[in-house]
């Protein structure tokens, strides 16, 4: 069961349309946002021993549901990803009045990013509207709370993150940050060797055990933290006994229930 959870803000308005965050330059807040908490999860659970959720990915679940969602799991931790605006540059952590935990979590979050993009770390913070913390998912949730102003979208910040490999870099970037500061463990790669001559072994790397319940192949794969692309899939089943994948239902569930067993091969 996932202990942290990655968050992306916005997504879904009050009203049931498209609410993007911030904007800029051409820039959605939300879709850069997404792509940062997606590269911080995939790190994650592909180097440390323990789960982490991905939610809202999609944009679909408005903010008063994430937190009846997170409040339904058991989560010890949660971080939500934004950007920041108004001008200004540099990255910053906001965390409860009430939380010394969160506090760290924040300071470690923020001087990370800082020192990974070479920003003004403007670091931990909180915020408060009569007396209590301003932000929901903060205020209204029941474990350890971040909200990640990563960088600004409307400055000179936003060439550091506006491609892959720079939202790539900033959720890496925080996910070691969140794995240091909770001592998780890093992962050791399932392997086994079989000998195939007088002096030549195979070394077999498995993925990670799925335990979820979908029936899709996409959705484990997202769930255990790897890319779930069309291209690295026909990799994934080339090396799987699949000489030519293009994605039919019954090489999907050959893959899949090849991962549920814990015995789907690395490519």
């Amino acid at each position: 069961m996932a202990k942290i959870c990655f968050i992306v803000g916005h997504g879904k308005s009050s009203k049931g349309g498209y609410d993007p965050g911030a904007c800029f330059g051409g820039y959605e807040e939300f879709k850069i946002a997404k792509e940062i908490a997606k590269y911080a999860q995939e790190y994650y659970n592909k180097n440390y021993s323990e789960v982490a959720d991905l939610m809202n990915y999609d944009g679909s679940i408005y903010l008063s549901d994430r937190i009846k969602k997170v409040n339904k799991c058991d989560y010890d931790f949660i971080a939500e990803f934004h950007l920041n605006a108004g001008g200004g540059t540099g990255t910053e952590c906001f965390y409860s009045i009430n939380d010394e935990t969160g506090r760290k979590y924040a300071q470690a979050i923020s001087k990370e990013i800082a020192t990974a993009f070479g920003v003004r770390n403007r670091g931990a913070k909180t915020k408060v509207k009569n007396g209590s913390d301003y932000f929901g998912i903060i205020r209204q949730t029941k474990p350890t709370a971040v909200l990640i102003e990563t960088l600004f979208i409307d400055s000179a910040d936003i060439n550091k993150i506006k491609t892959a490999d720079g939202q790539k870099q900033c959720g890496e970037t925080v996910a070691k940050i969140v794995a240091e500061v909770r001592g998780a463990k890093k992962k050791t790669a399932t392997s086994t060797t079989a000998t195939t001559g007088k002096n030549a072994t195979v070394t077999k790397q498995y993925f990670k055990k799925y335990t979820g319940k979908s029936s899709s192949i996409v959705d484990g794969l997202v769930a255990i933290g790897v890319d779930h692309s069309f291209a690295y899939r026909k990799k994934i089943a080339a090396v799987n006994g699949i000489k030519v994948y293009v994605g039919t239902p019954t090489q999907n569930l050959k893959l899949l229930n090849l991962l549920k067993q814990g015995r789907l091969v690395k490519p």
